[in-house]
């Protein structure tokens, strides 16, 4: 048995992987947000996900990883995503145009991210982590891309760098506001398209 995500086939037992690894995430998610980060062990989230810890070792081999998989994953989505894009007139806004499209096509869980952000609370090394990353790898996805549509080279033209840098700014501010204030998504979105000044489609 398969199922098809975009082009991708996976194997029933794929699937089924991505969904323990997600339980074993939630289930450390909230005893880290409850008891705080350095208080719980691994042995206290094996025991909560109702598995041995050495199967835990296996998927994640530090503690740290319980918070790292989820944001690496959502980047490393959105900077291939971004890396597949045809050239453009309009480079920035057909990044915007892409990002807001992954926005109403898998919207975030404004709950999910505020328990993420409980989790990490007591953990700013691996906060300042997932940040450096994602900035880091979206920046150097989309000055290419930039770029790539202006025909330029980057290593003589600064103009992608500072489109990019523009860009995962308002992103990352984006991401930030979304359950931290009365705010819902289209108003943030609203505000984010102002900053970038495109158009929302």
């Amino acid at each position: 048995m398969t199922e098809v995500q975009g082009s991708e086939q996976r194997s029933g037992w794929d699937v089924r992987r991505t969904l323990r690894l997600a339980e074993y995430e939630r289930a450390a998610l909230e005893l880290f947000a409850a008891r705080g980060f350095r208080e719980v062990t691994i042995d206290d989230v094996a025991e909560a996900a109702g598995v041995s810890a050495r199967t835990l070792f296996r998927y994640f081999p530090t503690k740290e990883d319980f918070l790292l998989g989820m944001p690496r994953r959502g980047t490393v989505r959105l900077a291939a995503r971004i890396a597949q894009l045809a050239p453009s007139d309009t480079p920035e806004q057909a990044v915007w145009d892409l990002i807001l499209e992954g926005l109403a096509t898998d919207p975030p869980d404004a709950k999910v991210m505020n328990l993420w952000r409980a989790a990490a609370a007591g953990a700013p090394e691996v906060v300042a982590r997932v940040t450096g990353e994602r900035v880091e790898l979206l920046f150097t996805t989309l000055a290419d891309y930039f770029a790539r549509s202006l025909g330029v080279d980057l290593a003589v033209d600064p103009l992608p760098r500072v489109m990019a840098g523009g860009m995962v700014g308002v992103e990352h501010a984006l991401l930030q506001s979304l359950g931290r204030s009365t705010a819902d998504l289209p108003e943030i979105i609203a505000a984010a398209s102002r900053a970038l000044h495109v158009r929302r489609p």
